[in-house]
């Protein structure tokens, strides 16, 4: 897709942030490349942030850090991952246990049906309980 070359610390820095949850890959001056996706970028030593990692002899890692300076540049494989419903949902009930089915379809401009789908699966997951998002408003009644 694209590749990003180290040269001006703080552009390439915010470019990159638009990247997050974007699959790259990190090229080292050493020769190393490791593919995995942008977690984080930080602005001071623009260290690099990975997670579900593979170094180029192909032994994965669930996460890593790459320090700045030994970084060439990043290539872009991929734009960045979309939450999924069921993420968007969990981020609200986590927020807000009250939250009713109907609020949250409006905040996500979906079906209501789509969200109680949403938060069957969740259950299902056990990530949430049988309590959490069990108010409903008037209309659903």
């Amino acid at each position: 897709m694209g590749v990003l070359r180290l040269q001006n610390k703080g552009s390439v820095v915010d470019r990159l942030r638009k990247y997050i949850k974007s699959t790259v890959e990190v090229h080292l001056l050493d020769g190393q490349v490791i593919k995995g996706k942008l977690v984080q970028v930080d602005e001071d030593l623009m260290n690099i942030f990975l997670e579900d990692c593979v170094d180029i002899d192909g032994r994965p890692s669930p996460a890593t850090v790459i320090m700045g300076g030994s970084i060439s540049h990043v290539s872009i494989l991929s734009l960045p991952a979309e939450d999924s419903l069921e993420d968007k949902v969990f981020q609200l009930i986590l927020n807000n246990k009250d939250i009713s089915i109907t609020e949250i379809a409006k905040i996500l401009n979906t079906k209501p049906s789509s969200v109680r789908s949403a938060i069957l699966r969740l259950k299902k997951k056990g990530l949430i309980s049988t309590n959490e998002s069990k108010r409903t408003s008037p209309e659903q009644k």
